[in-house]
């Protein structure tokens, strides 16, 4: 990881096309703006997923410093996660953050076991930490 850049968000995301995972990989600096950015790199990155028909996609916030805005966290939790629900997916893997960046993880518990529920076997969920465990995660 990673690949060849899409597109940069300065001090945000950046998105990246990984050949080896064949998976489209968004590594955040910081989930949160005060704009409009972290919507719209979203919603580059699943535009991408859609035309090119992908099926894996890893989101590692593990060095994110800070979490997303209230307003944005119901933006994944509610259209986020029904665009996602009609695109080309079938694997998601989550990089959590790491204890270093001070971030809340006690949602982290029950990620994984919601994201399965609501997507009944259509896109495979996991929080992986470990690059080996990505790979053999994306292969099957």
């Amino acid at each position: 990881m990673p690949g060849k850049l899409l597109k940069q968000y300065s001090g945000l995301v950046s998105i990246w096309w990984d050949d080896e995972l064949q998976a489209i990989y968004l590594k955040w600096d910081s989930e949160f703006d005060e704009g409009t950015r972290v919507v719209d790199a979203v919603s580059f990155a699943l535009s991408y997923v859609n035309k090119n028909k992908v099926e894996n996609w890893l989101v590692d916030i593990s060095t994110s410093k800070e979490g997303l805005k209230p307003e944005d966290q119901k933006w994944v939790e509610t259209e986020f996660q029904e665009n996602i629900a009609s695109s080309t997916l079938k694997k998601l893997a989550l990089m959590p953050p790491l204890p270093g960046t001070g971030q809340n993880t006690d949602w982290l518990d029950d990620w994984e076991k919601n994201m399965k529920a609501r997507y009944s076997g259509q896109i495979d969920a996991r929080l992986i930490s470990e690059e080996n465990q990505i790979k053999r995660f994306f292969e099957r």
